[in-house]
């Protein structure tokens, strides 16, 4: 789901959970559909609105539409077919990105609904299209589970009629985010529709950079995950879904860039109850996908979550204008850069908290410095060693530009460079036994610097200041405290129950997701 509105449904429907939960839904019959006028809900056809239908002969899918009140169609009609130009090209729009979805990229065929009672006249994807009123574009709906895979789910598309004031380029261009985005739901459900929304978010962003790589909504959401890349990457905070949870995006995209599309399809084959890697008999049954992400780039890459992960934080030092097609991201440039914190000389900062599945940048000036020497230590009052698992890269710079990015293994000579950016990568995915941090500390400075820093004899210096990317547009938050992953919304949760007036006006002024 991308609105608002549906968010505040399904939390006024469902109660905010209190802690993480990971459970299958018992199968639901919503069959409440926009042409059951006589029953409150959110988005629906008005009691007078006469409602046609439109689809491509031998198509996959059915357009529900009215011509006249709050819903109406454009009515343009330039071909003088008898229906309006807008609902034939969103019934063409849906059919090429379910023949590239299908086809091209080998996904399942999105659940049929045949056997639901109310079902929009036959067993075709039906798409209805309705006014939102500017606070939202467009949702996919579940109907119904089925009995035999109780996460797998039949649905429907309600999409915005006109998109008059929304400011996307045009109406094809619209059409085109709307359907590839939220499609890409119902192929999700096809496999499992009860994951959590960074990988049913993330994956369908995704899916809609690569079926219209034109489109700038990758990149809008791209930013405000890196702002927040010191948050463990498959957690979110309660509440209304951050735009940094559609950006994650990204990691989905480096999978794809360093292994090719097919991943992202082996990997929901993978999230099918039931279906998960043997590897991984616990999370067999009722698969997550961090887990079986670690599982797939093990059995048939020959990598592993730990080293993809260290290699998509080292990819995100070549963003902004440090960018490297040769070495990193193919479109870097446009991404913009992590958010990061400056430092000044001797840095040390001691506890930091480095989260699993996350990273932490420091910007460090050389001030004319030849060398720099960065170290983690333990801290002997913790059990065990705080710095293992956890992995140290620079990319020594020079105005903006990365000379070189390296793991550091010693002392950087820092003679050409004018400042340093110090990753600190947590590569551990979560999962039985997962630690959820690291508690390590970190030194930056001569080698004596260093060596009295270790020794805690230095006074700790301020930390610095945090600096989100130059055009992320997101405010950090002045807390590094653990954002434990929300409750996963599946088909047990229906979008219509009543909304308290209160928390619907509260939940649109915090947060409307709207793309520029």
């Amino acid at each position: 789901m991308r609105s608002t509105l549906a968010l505040v449904a399904l939390l006024s429907a469902c109660g905010v959970p209190e802690a993480p939960v990971h459970a299958p839904h018992e199968a639901l019959r919503q069959e409440l559909r926009p042409t059951d006028t006589n029953v409150a809900q959110m988005f629906r056809f008005d009691p007078g609105d006469t409602v046609e239908r439109y689809g491509v002969d031998g198509g996959e899918f059915l357009v529900h539409f009215t011509r006249a009140g709050r819903n109406a169609v454009p009515r343009a009609d330039r071909n003088d077919s008898g229906v309006p130009d807008f609902v034939e090209d969103v019934a063409s729009i849906y059919e090429d990105v379910a023949v590239t979805y299908q086809q091209q990229w080998g996904f399942r065929i999105a659940e049929r609904d045949d056997a639901v009672a109310n079902n929009g006249g036959d067993g075709r994807f039906d798409v209805y299209l309705l006014d939102f009123g500017g606070n939202a574009d467009g949702a996919f709906r579940t109907d119904e589970c089925t009995s035999a895979n109780r996460e797998r789910c039949i649905g429907y598309m309600v999409q915005e009629n006109d998109f008059a004031g929304y400011g996307y380029p045009s109406l094809s261009e619209a059409v085109k985010i709307l359907a590839s985005h939220e499609y890409f739901h119902a192929t999700q459900a096809a496999y499992d529709a009860n994951q959590d929304v960074v990988v049913s978010e993330g994956t369908a962003v995704w899916a809609t950079e690569r079926y219209d790589p034109a489109s700038s909504d990758f990149e809008n959401y791209v930013r405000a995950y890196l702002a927040r890349v010191d948050r463990s990457i498959d957690s979110v905070p309660p509440g209304p879904v951050p735009p940094s949870a559609y950006g994650t995006a990204l990691f989905f995209r480096f999978l794809s860039e360093k292994h090719g599309d097919d991943v992202v399809r082996q990997l929901y084959e993978r999230l099918e109850n039931g279906r998960g890697d043997p590897s991984e008999p616990a999370n067999q049954a009722d698969p997550t996908w961090l887990v079986q992400t670690d599982a797939l780039l093990k059995t048939r890459y020959q990598s592993s979550f730990a080293e993809a992960f260290e290699t998509f934080a080292t990819w995100n030092l070549y963003t902004g204008a440090a960018a490297d097609a040769t070495r990193a991201w193919r479109d870097g440039a446009t991404y913009g850069a992590p958010a990061s914190t400056t430092v000044t000389l001797p840095f040390k900062l001691f506890p930091m908290r480095v989260f699993y599945a996350s990273t932490q940048y420091f910007r460090v000036p050389t001030d004319g410095r030849a060398s720099l020497t960065v170290e983690l230590f333990d801290d002997p009052d913790l059990p065990g060693d705080e710095t293992r698992g956890l992995v140290l890269v620079a990319a020594l710079r020079s105005r903006g530009r990365n000379l070189d990015v390296t793991r550091v293994t010693g002392a950087l000579d820092t003679r050409a460079a004018d400042e340093v950016i110090v990753a600190v990568i947590n590569p551990a995915r979560s999962g039985t036994g997962a630690v959820l941090s690291k508690r390590p500390g970190l030194c930056i400075g001569s080698d004596a610097e260093v060596l009295a820093c270790r020794s805690m004899t230095l006074p700790e210096p301020d930390a610095g200041t945090t600096e989100p990317a130059a055009d992320a547009g997101v405010t950090l938050p002045s807390t590094n405290e653990p954002q434990l992953p929300a409750a996963r919304p599946g088909c047990g949760c229906g979008m219509d129950a009543p909304v308290a007036p209160l928390l619907l006006l509260a939940l649109l002024a915090f947060s409307r997701t709207r793309r520029p």
